[in-house]
């Protein structure tokens, strides 16, 4: 994907101007296609009968079940573990396809053997790079990965674990945690920025304990997979989601005034910035369309992501659009803009336009729009009974299955991890689900 044996230099400040106005204008273009989009509510697909709704959930139930007891019966090496393997995605994509509406064409990207093992790599490095690390942290670092995976699937590049991807993933936990973190003094955290800022543009700093020392180790990883003569562009792409979190911390401050177009700057900056590095770690040397649309990409996942935490943003003091805008009004007008908002950014355009990206586009949509839902299914207090209702009427589930679906699944699959662990497999599905 890449040359390595390249020498190594200081990055090249004409390519990182470059690209930081190339974030500055998308910051602009996207904010301003927020405002332009509509926010009459969405229309998810067709009607669904309630008892069809309640015929998918017993559905769901069974198989969250039947998985979660094949997952137990995990069989390690060998022969078996192809045909386990194959008994399970038969078992997703038969309910895909008989209750979710899924394509034909889901067959050949869903529950791959590729990202299964970049999934159980990752967790088997996680867990050696920090044996310390919580399980929360890695999955955090993990949706990462999934990012990462979802753009090389688009890029049409083999989909698997690249050390820079890992580096990059593993960088969540250590840097997002602490600067969210409510007893770390925003001194020590303006400190800590300035360090890594420095680290990031290729100064070599002595680590100030074993956080730094373990975050310089990952910026490391990925000026090995990069060098930064060969590709400043890479480290650039990093400095920019470090300027988008350092201004992030705004969203903390709380005698500081932030108005609506401010704390829409923030989001669109930092979510744009972080998928924007998933994209230059994947491919390198980006064409200009897909630095564009891993932008445009990273914004609907981090307004996504604001809609998702609201109630955990709103008991922290963290103003963004949704958990500010839930103090007034019911949700149902933002959460409707961002459906459509999702729309325009995922529709086949260059330079994922050719009838090959149809289905990766979908699955992508598709994904997005259960974790919108979700969403709503989590805060349903924060929406009007007329928005729920016209919401649920075109999906396959209610509100109130979803939620029950989502705890017996985090149950059933904490217990198959434990039963993985105790086996001996702690190192693969055991790291995934425990």
């Amino acid at each position: 994907m890449h040359t390595k044996a390249l020498v190594e230099a200081l990055p090249a400040p004409a390519a990182e101007d470059s690209l930081a106005d190339r974030v500055a204008a998308l910051v602009e273009e996207h904010c301003t296609r927020w405002r332009d989009t509509r926010c009459d509510s969405p229309v998810l697909g067709p009607s669904i009968p309630r008892s069809t709704q309640r015929g998918n959930a017993r559905a769901a139930v069974e198989l969250i079940d039947r998985l979660a007891s094949d997952v137990e019966r995990y069989p390690g090496k060998g022969q078996g573990r192809r045909i386990w393997q194959e008994r399970l995605r038969c078992a997703v994509r038969e309910f895909g396809e008989q209750r979710l509406g899924w394509p034909a064409g889901y067959r050949r990207l869903l529950v791959s053997d590729e990202f299964y093992t970049a999934s159980v790599v990752f967790a088997r490095r996680a867990r050696k790079f920090d044996p310390t690390l919580r399980l929360e942290a890695v999955g955090q670092a993990l949706r990462n990965v999934w990012i990462a995976n979802s753009l090389q699937m688009l890029l049409d590049l083999p989909v698997e674990l690249s050390p820079s991807i890992f580096a990059y993933s593993m960088l969540y936990p250590y840097t997002d945690n602490y600067l969210d973190a409510r007893d770390v003094p925003a001194r020590a955290k303006r400190r800590f920025n300035g360090r890594l800022s420095r680290r990031l543009r290729g100064e070599r700093l002595a680590p100030e304990g074993a956080r730094e020392r373990d975050i310089f180790r990952l910026v490391e990883m990925i000026e090995q997979d990069y060098p930064r003569a060969a590709f400043p562009d890479v480290h650039a792409s990093l400095l920019a989601i470090q300027g988008g979190q350092v201004r992030s911390l705004h969203q903390q401050a709380s005698r500081e005034v932030l108005y609506t177009r401010d704390l829409l700057s923030i989001s669109v900056e930092k979510g744009g910035s972080s998928v924007l590095a998933d994209g230059y770690l994947v491919a390198g040397e980006p064409q200009r369309a897909e630095v564009d649309f891993f932008f445009g990409f990273g914004v609907l996942l981090q307004l996504l992501d604001d809609l998702q935490d609201v109630r955990a943003d709103r008991e922290a003091g963290h103003r963004t659009l949704f958990s500010t805008a839930a103090d007034r009004v019911p949700l149902d007008s933002l959460t409707s803009q961002l459906f459509n908002y999702m729309s325009r950014i995922l529709e086949p355009t260059r330079p994922f336009e050719a009838p090959a990206f149809a289905d990766r586009l979908d699955l992508i949509r598709r994904n997005c729009t259960f974790l919108l839902v979700g969403a709503v299914a989590e805060n349903e207090e924060l929406f009007s009974p007329p928005f729920r209702q016209e919401l649920v009427e075109n999906w396959p589930f209610s509100l109130a299955a979803m939620r029950r679906l989502r705890r017996l699944a985090d149950k059933r699959f904490k217990k198959a991890g434990r039963r993985l662990r105790a086996q001996g497999h702690g190192e693969g599905w055991g790291e995934l689900l425990d």
